[in-house]
C-alpha cells in the first residue's frame, strides 16, 4: 500500500468514527494547556432559556433496559460505572463506557439506554436543561421495571439563556487543590475520592464520590481540594454558555 492510499485509509477511518457520535462532539484533552483537565464533551443545541438543572443518578440492575422515552429538554451526563448501550432514533446503537459523557438531544426518541452488562451494575448521571414547565421525561409505555433514580439538588438559573455546555474531567492529586475558571460553571458531579468546597469565609463542605456540587450561586472564587493526602479525586464539571 503506498503512502497516498494510506493517508486516504486514515482520513476515512477518522471521519466514519466523528460520525457515530455526531450529536455531541467530543474534543481532544487539553492536557498541553492544563494537566489536571481533561474535556470530554462539548455539547450545542439551540437556544433556551435555562430556568434550573434538574438532576439525578440511575443505578441499573445488571441486564436492565430503559423504555423508550424522549427529553423534552436537553439531557446531559456522564457514565460512573459500567457500560452503556445508547440508540437514538434514525442512528446506530454506540457504546458508552465507564468515563464517558453523553448527550440526549430534546425531541428525539431515545430507542435504548441500557445497562451493557448482563452481570453488573451500571450508573449513569445526568443533567436536565429545562425551561420554566417542562417535564423531565416522556416514556411510550409506563414502565413495567423499577427505576433506580436518586435525585440530586436541583439547580436555580432563573432564565439564563445557554446553548452550549462543555463537560471536562478535573483531576485532583492527592493533599492537591484548585481554583477553577467560574465563567459558567454551573455543577460538578465527584465521580473519584473526596472534595472539600472552600469558599471566602466559610466552612469547607466535604462532598463524597456520587454526590453532586451545584455552583450556579457560588461566589466568583472558590476552591476545590481533594481531601485525601493518599488517593486523586476526580470531578466532573458542567459549564455552559
Amino acid at each position: 500500500m503506498n503512502t497516498l492510499q494510506t493517508q486516504k485509509l486514515i482520513a476515512l477511518s477518522l471521519a466514519l468514527g466523528a460520525g457515530l457520535l455526531a450529536l455531541a462532539t467530543p474534543v481532544k484533552a487539553i492536557q498541553d494547556i492544563n494537566p489536571d483537565v481533561v474535556q470530554l464533551l462539548n455539547v450545542q443545541f439551540d437556544s433556551r432559556p435555562v430556568a434550573q438543572i434538574e438532576a439525578g443518578d440511575f443505578h441499573f440492575a445488571p441486564g436492565q433496559t430503559a423504555p423508550v422515552h424522549t427529553h423534552h429538554a436537553p439531557a446531559i451526563g456522564y457514565v460512573a460505572k459500567g457500560r452503556i448501550i445508547y440508540q437514538v432514533e434514525g442512528r446506530r446503537p454506540v457504546i458508552l463506557n465507564e468515563g464517558d459523557a453523553f448527550y440526549e438531544p430534546a425531541g428525539p426518541r431515545i430507542l435504548r439506554f441500557d445497562n451493557a452488562s448482563a452481570t453488573s451494575e451500571a450508573i449513569f448521571i445526568d443533567y436536565n436543561f429545562q425551561q420554566a414547565g417542562e417535564p423531565f421525561i416522556d416514556f411510550e409505555v409506563p414502565p413495567t421495571e423499577n427505576i433506580d433514580r436518586r435525585a440530586f439538588t436541583t439547580v436555580p438559573m432563573a432564565g439564563q439563556v445557554m446553548s452550549n455546555v462543555y463537560v471536562s474531567a478535573v483531576n485532583i492529586a492527592a493533599g492537591g487543590s484548585l481554583t477553577p475558571d467560574r465563567q459558567g460553571l454551573l455543577v460538578a458531579y465527584v465521580a473519584e475520592g473526596s472534595v472539600e468546597l472552600r469558599l471566602d469565609g466559610s466552612t469547607p463542605q466535604t462532598f463524597d464520590a456520587g454526590d453532586s456540587i451545584p455552583l450556579s450561586k457560588a461566589p466568583s472564587e472558590i476552591t476545590f481540594a481533594n481531601a485525601s493526602d493518599r488517593l486523586r479525586a476526580k470531578l466532573i464539571t458542567f459549564t455552559g454558555y
